[in-house]
């Protein structure tokens, strides 16, 4: 029994060895022909160098010079090793310095007796290419291959060509152009471009630094040579770096001019810094951040459209249509666009501080940056549009950038249960802003809007009204200070919130002194009022002042001086039945019904100030210490500079 097992497994091992011993005369048979074979370029460095130059021109058109040594390997897989070799073209488009090229053999044809390069690698290379040249040279086989005609018998012919894979490890390139004076470098480049076969695909796939970026990237050709002849091929394009991560699909051609149409995917958290990187810096206010892009593109050799777009950016969804015009000079981008809301918050919170600490207009220089990306010519349309702290519905905006100037136009809008519409122009230079505004309003419900810009509902009724404002300077402080314009206000069915003055008026006759306290608190209403300012240097002053309802009038004067951000307003109340209402100190002398107050301050903490001497005079119990004998002066007490126009 142990003999009848153990024959069949020595059996066995003398069969695995003699398989063994087969393969290794196989291999030694083989390495003696390949040793046979390149003999001749062993022995002759020159010969081998000559060849493979001769191989790389020719299919190339690149002119190659190596200074270095040549070594043939033959395990553990046959290449060759060159120093320093150096690739150009005749037109000095594109040169390449390598000190280290590593070139790897097609075994068929070296079995044969030829040499054939089937992959290279090139170490530490260092590339120029000028973007406006053309590296292919018509006497190479890519160059016939691209003068082919498309479908004829040449191109068939040339499309069976054998390249191959090229492989750059650590290498630099230099990219220069025209329209550019400086020259963009691109490091660490370490990728492989695998195109073995002339009518094949291509694909590059690899990673690169850009301006301290590490940027990921692939590419899919179907038909390389199609494009060289003009003609379109299928091309796929991802990129990922850390502020960029882009795809695209589509259909590529350059028959007469360049032309591609597909879809593009794209995400940066910062289109700002983005832009900065390629030293184009955002001129307008806020983050740009998160922005989200997908769309259908079209773009030909000087334009760029881009349909069912979906952009987000800085919390804001948009969608529609954009277009660039005139890429080789300065753009111009156009478009139009929707949302549901388009909050402005982030892009206002950019704006230079209108404020300093103490509360006063800023007096820190202006410092805007260039406008030299783009001109704008776009239309938004916004179910809701937030301009904090005021909100608008169902607006249209147009935005305009030309020359440093940029034009804003609100054409409708609604606006608190009325209508807005608006223009602004501004100047942007460096150091300095000029601007022109105005803007009308019809049945805005003053309750609402004061509620929002006040954060408390100070006003109410229903106002109409125009607005005009012009002024510049190099400092928020110098631009209210220069103010010129006018605002006329009507107001339907108005209400004071804080100040009594119904009220104030019934206690006037009977009990003056009572005033001072029942006129804080409550609320006056009054059926219409009209307010018109002359705005000068700055200050506005009160020309026409009126609110008036059945029970009373209330008389309005003085001024609000803008740039200081202080207040001078005087107002005088009467009854409805009283004809005028004055603030002439010698009318106070007079037995009319009517008080007057005054509100002083800043802006932000003012004062309201009854004429408490007055109110005593018409108290009787105080008369008599007012009563005056006949031709006796009055005391400069009793008189006042303050004035406001009749009513």
């Amino acid at each position: 029994m142990q003999s009848f097992i153990s024959l069949p497994k020595r059996g066995w091992l003398r069969h695995g060895w003699g398989l063994r011993s087969a393969a290794v005369c196989a291999v030694c048979l083989v390495l003696i022909g390949l040793v046979a074979l390149i003999a001749p370029w062993l022995f002759s460095a020159t010969a081998l160098r000559s060849d493979i130059e001769e191989q790389i021109r020719a299919t190339t058109g690149l002119a190659v010079q190596s200074h270095g040594p040549a070594v043939l390997v033959v395990l553990p897989e046959p290449h060759v090793n060159i120093e320093n070799v150096r690739f150009s073209d005749p037109s000095g488009a594109l040169t390449v310095e390598t000190p280290m090229l590593k070139g790897y053999f097609r075994i068929l044809p070296l079995l044969l007796g030829r040499l054939e390069i089937a992959s290279a690698s090139l170490f530490d290379a260092d590339l120029t290419i000028d973007l406006d040249g053309h590296p292919l040279p018509s006497d190479s086989a890519i160059g016939r291959a691209a003068d082919a005609p498309p479908a004829s018998l040449q191109a068939e012919r040339t499309d069976t060509t054998k390249l191959g894979v090229l492989t750059f490890i650590n290498g630099r390139a230099h990219l220069k152009t025209r329209s550019s004076p400086r020259e963009e470098l691109i490091s660490n480049i370490n990728a492989t471009l695998d195109w073995r076969q002339m009518g094949a695909a291509a694909q590059l796939a690899g990673s690169l630094d850009y301006h301290e970026q590490s940027v990921d990237l692939s590419a899919w050709i179907a038909k390389p040579v199609d494009l060289l002849r003009g003609g379109p091929s299928d091309i796929n394009l991802r990129i990922e770096a850390p502020l960029l991560s882009f795809s695209s699909r589509g259909r590529l051609s350059n028959e007469q001019q360049f032309h591609y149409a597909g879809t593009i995917e794209s995400t940066t958290p910062s289109l700002r810094a983005l832009l900065e990187l390629i030293d184009h810096p955002l001129p307008l206010p806020g983050p740009f951040a998160d922005l989200v892009l997908s769309s259908n593109v079209v773009i030909d050799d000087d334009s760029a459209a881009f349909s069912d777009l979906h952009l987000e950016i800085d919390g804001n969804r948009l969608e529609g249509t954009l277009a660039l015009q005139h890429l080789r000079e300065r753009p111009i981008l156009s478009g139009t666009l929707a949302t549901g809301v388009l909050t402005a918050t982030p892009w206002l919170e950019r704006l230079p501080a209108a404020r300093d600490g103490s509360g006063d207009w800023s007096s820190e220089p202006f410092s805007f940056a260039p406008t030299n990306l783009a001109d704008l010519d776009l239309r938004i349309s916004a179910s809701r549009l937030r301009l904090p702290p005021i909100e608008l519905q169902d607006a249209a905006i147009s935005i305009m950038t030309r020359d440093d100037r940029l034009e804003l136009v609100v054409p409708a809008a609604k606006a608190y249960q009325g209508a807005f519409k608006g223009r602004a122009s501004l100047k942007i230079e460096p150091e300095h802003l000029a601007f022109r505004a105005n803007a009308t309003l019809s049945g805005l419900d003053l309750s609402a809007f004061s509620a929002d810009f006040f954060g408390q509902r100070r006003f109410g009724g229903l106002v109409t009204g125009t607005v005009n404002f012009e002024g510049g300077g190099g400092t928020q402080l110098a631009v209210m200070r220069s103010l010129e314009g006018h605002i006329q206000a009507n107001v339907l069915q108005g209400e004071i919130d804080g100040l009594a003055l119904d009220q104030a008026l019934r206690h006037l006759e009977k009990r003056p002194l009572a005033l001072l306290a029942s006129i804080h608190g409550g609320r006056t209403y009054y059926d219409e009022g009209n307010l018109g300012l002359n705005v000068t240097h700055g200050v506005a002053n009160i020309e026409d002042g009126l609110l008036q309802s059945q029970s009373l009038r209330i008389a309005l004067g003085g001024q609000a001086d803008i740039g200081d951000r202080m207040l001078k307003l005087h107002a005088v109340v009467t009854p409805a039945s009283t004809p005028g209402a004055k603030l002439d100190p010698a009318e106070l002398a007079q037995d009319l019904l009517q008080f007057r107050f005054d509100i002083l301050g800043s802006w932000d903490d003012p004062e309201l100030i009854p004429d408490v001497q007055s109110l005593i005079r018409r108290s009787n119990a105080a008369a008599p210490l007012f009563r005056r004998k006949p031709g006796s002066v009055q005391s400069s007490s009793e008189t006042s500079d303050d004035s406001a126009p009749d009513k």
